[in-house]
């Protein structure tokens, strides 16, 4: 059984306050040990899902010994507010419910001051729908930015446990690290594969978006209880802030790039989050991408249960079935050093300074 760890490193602070933070990264290594061909995988998780969750355990602890890696993920800037709903306000009050309800029964609902399980009860039996707004109390020391020190964050981990790997008198293959993300955990993928061009050799993209949607647009989680429909709408700060689409839109960004990591991205033909006719341009821009279109032919309710967003995929079968559909060939080349990187946009300068080993993001404004 592979053996796992975790541990507490300082992360890159957020732009806009400077204040200082730390992060968790866990990882699990083969219980038979590293060797000159383990490789490291990053699994990044995206919306709904995150490091503690049941399936990303037994992914880590799975992949490290079927396919001799050291899996790492981490608690990326941002993630607590990227999880379900758990602390919302109701767009409901009593007058609006007494034109619905009966007495009793909006005696009952309002019998104390937690009325949601109760109103929820009555509403369950009526095709009476509600609507929340999730309360998720981010600041500007610590909020979903769903980008660039998120991307800085995982980029951190995985050169941490290098670190620790090589400080244990390990060596590894170092032409063999592999990010496998879903939805935005995908397009974290790009980002860390832009912002560290030399380090990463396979990128998987499970249903990636081109640009963050939620920074245009809100997030509705819908939830039934018997006839009825709660939706709860997430407002986030980032939405409300500046930001450089230049950089986080992956066309315009992989355009400065010259790309040195496979990729093989999977993509639905009736994903709602992002289309798969925007999605197919990135095969005519990424060096190396290889564009996979699941459409209805495709869907085997083994790896591939649907055509949307996500693809109803099962997360250890996808990782499965692309390592055993593609031959790909991690040739151990020795020590490999990650360099400076600086892009350039019509509003900013991006520098990811390596001096210090683990990244530092430095943001110069024109």
């Amino acid at each position: 059984m592979a053996k796992e760890y975790n541990y507490e490193m300082y992360g890159q602070p957020s732009l806009h306050t400077l204040k200082e933070r730390k992060f968790n990264v866990y990882f699990s290594e083969p219980d038979s040990g590293i060797n000159k061909d383990t490789g490291i995988l990053l699994l990044i998780a995206g919306f709904g899902g995150n490091a503690n969750s049941n399936v990303y355990k037994k992914m880590r602890n799975t992949f490290a010994d079927k396919y001799n890696l050291v899996t790492i993920q981490c608690d990326y800037f941002g993630w607590e507010f990227m999880q379900g709903a758990n602390n919302i306000s109701l767009n409901v009050n009593k007058h609006q419910l007494q034109r619905d309800f009966k007495r009793e029964e909006i005696d009952y609902i309002y019998r104390d001051k937690d009325i949601f399980p109760r109103l929820m009860e009555i509403v369950s039996n009526n095709k009476i729908n509600l609507s929340a707004k999730e309360n998720l109390k981010e600041t500007l020391d610590n909020y979903n930015d769903m980008g660039l020190i998120q991307a800085i964050d995982n980029i951190s981990a995985v050169i941490s446990v290098i670190e620790v790997v090589k400080d244990n008198g390990h060596s590894f293959n170092e032409n063999k690290i592999i990010l496998y993300g879903h939805s935005h955990g995908a397009y974290l993928s790009y980002l860390c594969n832009a912002f560290a061009p030399s380090m990463f050799s396979l990128l998987i993209d499970n249903s990636s978006w081109l640009f963050p949607v939620y920074l245009k647009s809100n997030r509705y989680l819908n939830s039934m209880y018997g006839n009825s429909l709660l939706s709860v709408e997430f407002e986030y700060l980032a939405k409300t802030l500046e930001y450089d689409e230049e950089i986080l839109f992956l066309p315009s960004l992989y355009e400065k790039l010259e790309n040195q990591c496979e990729v093989i991205c999977y993509h639905g033909t009736n994903d709602n989050l992002i289309s798969y006719k925007d999605k197919v341009v990135l095969n005519e821009i990424i060096k190396k991408f290889r564009y996979n279109e699941i459409d209805n032919d495709k869907v085997d309710n083994k790896v591939f249960k649907s055509t949307q967003h996500g693809l109803g995929a099962d997360f250890l079968e996808l990782f499965d079935y692309t390592i055993n559909n593609y031959d790909f060939e991690f040739k151990n080349t020795g020590n490999k050093q990650n360099a400076n990187v600086t892009y350039k946009t019509r509003k900013n300068k991006y520098l990811v300074d390596y001096s210090s080993i683990v990244p530092v993001l430095h943001l110069e404004r024109k």
